[in-house]
């Protein structure tokens, strides 16, 4: 789920609240790394199980209109083509999913995230699309799954609301929305209807060694904040390095250790990502500084030997936990 460059920015935003916070323990600072990480798979899961919700309120309306005082036809009757959803099923199915919600005590029955769930549900049934699908006199998989993912794509993830509901339970859910979401999407586009209930849900890192990249880069870029600033005013004769931008100092640190530790990452992909990361979290100026500075650091550290790309390691040497 998350890619190389959503772990380097959650690094980054960890490593600046470590350096402008009073606790200075390393420990500490990287759980709390690795808490804003896994935020981001329990963002996922929360997203997924709004789809049973969906599912329950549907069953509930029908059940409440047979016990009108005057039924119609329809309230006796009804279509229930989106209770019985296949997708919505395998879903439910999911052993995996139904673990996690339990888990992280996910639930959607609070006055606010329900007022989430009726709003959407309001809206799907007014919809063009909902008319289409309950009266299309076709009984599939596929067309059940895209139907998933029309819910998903045009009720569920811009509903204001809901944004409102994922930011008071999470200052990092913002920030990662627009990823999540891809994944929810990318999971229901892969969802078979073979699947046993237990396959389709994406884990946190796509790589085995991403988590380790995660807290090496944390660790080293604070272990080693005594050479790199060497580094950098080596280069900055004419500059106040405390005057630096502290965003660009930050960025800097970390693609200096990510060259020099990290021999399985090129340098061109280094210095792309965090020009690009500097676009969002520095200044106006940031992107062309970081770039020249950054170029001239890697030359001299390649002139020194001291940068060695090749093969798949992870870095090049450990630093002990302090």
């Amino acid at each position: 789920m998350l890619s190389r460059r959503h772990i380097r920015i959650k690094t980054f935003l960890a490593l600046y609240a470590y350096i402008f916070s009073n606790n200075k323990e390393l420990d500490k600072g990287e759980k709390e790394l690795m808490f804003s990480l896994n935020k981001v798979y329990e963002l996922y899961v929360t997203l997924l199980s709004v789809f049973n919700e969906i599912k329950n309120v549907s069953e509930e309306k029908i059940e409440n209109a047979k016990t009108k005082l005057r039924p119609t036809e329809d309230d006796l009757n009804p279509n229930m083509k989106l209770v019985h959803n296949k997708a919505f099923a395998l879903l439910n199915q999911n052993s995996q999913l139904k673990k996690d919600i339990d888990k992280m005590k996910i639930q959607w029955r609070s006055e606010a995230a329900f007022s989430v769930i009726s709003q959407v549900f309001k809206e799907l049934r007014s919809s063009e699309e909902y008319r289409e699908y309950m009266n299309s006199g076709e009984d599939s998989f596929e067309e059940d799954k895209q139907f998933l993912i029309t819910i998903f794509k045009k009720f569920v993830v811009n509903n204001e609301l809901l944004h409102e509901v994922l930011e008071d339970n999470s200052i990092f859910w913002n920030d990662d929305l627009d990823i999540v979401a891809m994944a929810v999407i990318k999971t229901l586009e892969t969802m078979s209807e073979s699947d046993s209930g237990i396959e389709g849900l994406s884990p946190l890192f796509k790589d085995e060694t991403d988590e380790e990249y995660a807290k090496l880069l944390f660790r080293h870029t604070i272990q080693k904040e005594e050479e790199l600033e060497d580094l950098i005013t080596a280069q900055t004769k004419n500059w106040d390095v405390d005057r630096l931008a502290k965003t660009d100092v930050i960025l800097m640190r970390m693609a200096l250790i990510e060259a020099i530790d990290f021999p399985s990452i090129p340098v061109k992909v280094t210095i792309n990502e965090y020009i690009e990361i500097s676009k969002f979290y520095s200044t106006p100026k940031s992107k062309g500084f970081i770039n020249g500075l950054l170029d001239k650091i890697f030359t001299k550290l390649k002139e020194d030997g001291k940068i060695n790309k090749s093969g798949r390691g992870l870095m090049n040497k450990s630093i002990p936990k302090q």
